[in-house]
């Protein structure tokens, strides 16, 4: 239980960041609007990282967490932005950001709360193969001269 409290934390303050750096800097949000924006944006995600992500590609869920990301703040943000101001914008900022955090994230979910199996590595450990002959050219003419004087042989 400890390991998804930690995760959905790290969730909440990456999505933190982007709303309070989007929202509340650009466009003067009051900070209890940001703090509930970035609990139900991360929360909503968090569900997604938990269920749907380990059955899926993770690219597949960083598409669908862009989508979700831009839905959530398009109609988050129309309660928060000026009604002069269109919340399109700051909604497709948040989502293209929102989803290249999300790689990133997706990795530490991966890590930490789901399991998966673990591949061995690549050996490291290479051996350097190397050859008796010093001139290598002069081998393959005294291999030919060998063939030719064979073949000779058979046809007398």
């Amino acid at each position: 239980m400890q390991k998804y409290v930690w995760a959905f934390i790290v969730k909440f303050l990456g999505v933190g960041v982007l709303t309070f750096s989007l929202y509340g800097v650009f466009l003067h949000a009051t900070i209890n609007k940001l703090f509930l924006m970035t609990f139900i944006v991360s929360t909503a995600t968090f569900v997604g990282d938990v269920f749907i992500l380990p059955r899926m590609n993770q690219a597949i869920a960083a598409v669908g967490d862009a989508v979700a990301y831009f839905v959530l703040f398009y109609i988050l943000g129309s309660l928060v932005v000026e009604p002069t101001i269109s919340p399109l914008l700051p909604a497709l900022t948040a989502a293209y950001f929102g989803a290249l955090a999300e790689m990133v994230y997706h990795i530490y979910v991966m890590d930490r709360l789901h399991e998966t199996p673990q591949l061995s590595p690549a050996p490291t450990s290479y051996q350097t193969e190397t050859a008796e002959e010093l001139h290598p050219e002069a081998e393959v003419r005294r291999g030919k001269q060998d063939k030719e004087s064979i073949n000779d042989e058979e046809k007398q």
